[in-house]
Order: structure tokens, then sequence, then C-alpha cells
């Protein structure tokens, strides 16, 4: 009779028990403390503009004017590591996005 592998039980981060329950769990801080915190944007007379980098709750983002559109589909998950069953977006017209 063989032994039977191991089952893994996940574990929430280490974090999670710290933050406040009406809050999600600070995920990753340490790749975020590695990321850019401002972005060049060309201009087009080459020169650039310095845009600031915000942070946002993931459930905020349907509000945002994002491309491709998919701030609804973010704002729906039930935490950002969420697993995705389909990742499929509605198709982007003038009809269904505004465009900046």
């Amino acid at each position: 009779m063989g032994r039977r592998p191991a089952r893994h039980t996940p574990r929430p981060h280490p974090a999670a028990a710290e933050a406040p329950p009406h809050l999600p769990p600070p995920h990753h801080p340490e790749v975020r403390a590695t990321l850019a915190e401002v972005e060049l944007d060309e201009l087009p007379d080459g020169s650039h503009e310095t845009g600031v980098i915000e942070w946002v709750d993931y459930r905020k983002t349907a509000e945002l004017p994002i491309f491709p559109p998919i701030g609804a589909a973010l704002a729906a998950l039930p935490d950002p590591p969420a697993t995705v069953t389909d990742a499929a977006l509605e198709a982007v017209t003038d009809d269904n996005y505004i465009w900046v």
C-alpha cells in the first residue's frame, strides 16, 4: 500500500490578521514598494509630463477610465488574488467606451 500525497491547506497571508475586518489584507507589500511611483507621459512636442501613480482599492476600479475597460471585472472579484475562470471581456466600441 503506497503513501498518499500530503494535502496542501492554504493559509492566509500573515498580514491578513493585522488588517481591520472592513479592509482587504495587504497583498505583497514588498512587491508594491519596488514599483514606480510616477510615470512619464510623452507629449506631442517630445517633452514629458509626470503622472503620479495612485494606489486605490481594487473595488473602486469600475469608476476609473482605464483601458482596457477591466474595472468592472476587477471590482467584481471577491479579493485581488481570486481565480478567474473566464477572462473574456465585452468588445470595446465607441458605443460602450468613452475614449479619453
